[in-house]
């Protein structure tokens, strides 16, 4: 299978690349997860993980929430954290983690990993290509590149943007959706394998998992993915 569009049509709009297209975000849908951070966690289980933007909420929490990097430092087998607040890093390494003041999207590392993790900040960045070309430089052959963020998709937000109201963090400029994130990849020689939806608490209860089985029933998977308001991507390096 030819690895980007253009190796099978010049025309982005033509009936070839939209079906090479098709056929790869067919392949990669998956059922939403209920838990974001056991999923990554358990992606990170006994590798070499590289967690960018660690800090999160972890210096500044909101009650119930889970510190992402935390867990995965838990996870990995050798696990490194990288983030661009320099107080905040100091402070992660006064407390005992393996964190480092960087930018690799700007100064990518010299050295190789099995996961790199991107939770919630992609949306955030100026240049999103960059990530991924950061991350190609960075990722073993057969490596996986993992990014959460906001589902554009997502019903709530879908019906805000419609209503003229706000809810955003101000400090996003751009959502992600599958197709964008595919042709990001391809332009770096990765591949978009899995992506999937992280299924919102009021999903999880009662009356929305009815909702959801009405769904299940009378649509496709993709429409699961309106009851979620972040996504989760899985970018690979192929090893051959």
């Amino acid at each position: 299978m030819a690895r980007h569009w253009s190796e099978l049509t010049a025309d982005p709009n033509s009936s070839v690349a939209r079906e090479h297209r098709r056929k790869t975000l067919e392949h990669a849908r998956a059922e939403p997860v209920s838990d974001r951070v056991a999923y990554l966690c358990g992606l990170a289980r006994a590798k070499k993980v590289l967690d960018i933007g660690v800090v999160d909420h972890e210096l500044n929490s909101r009650p119930g929430e889970v510190w992402l990097h935390g867990e995965i430092a838990k996870a990995g087998k050798s696990v490194l954290g990288v983030d661009i607040l320099p107080k905040a890093v100091e402070d992660l390494k006064a407390r005992g983690y393996n964190v480092l003041l960087r930018d690799v999207t700007a100064d990518p590392l010299d050295e190789k990993f099995e996961l790199i993790t991107c939770g919630e900040v992609i949306e955030h960045l100026g240049n999103p290509g960059g990530l991924l070309k950061a991350a190609r430089k960075m990722l073993l052959p057969g490596g996986r590149l993992v990014l959460t963020t906001p589902n554009p998709y997502f019903a709530s937000r879908v019906r805000d943007s419609v209503t003229g109201r706000f809810h955003e963090s101000v400090d996003h400029v751009t959502f992600l959706f599958p197709s964008g994130v595919a042709e990001l990849a391809e332009r770096e020689g990765l591949m978009l394998d899995k992506f999937q939806g992280i299924l919102t608490t009021r999903a999880r209860r009662p009356w929305g998992k009815l909702q959801m089985a009405w769904s299940r029933a009378t649509k496709p998977v993709a429409s699961l993915e309106r009851f979620c308001r972040s996504m989760i991507f899985e970018v690979v390096l192929p090893d051959n």
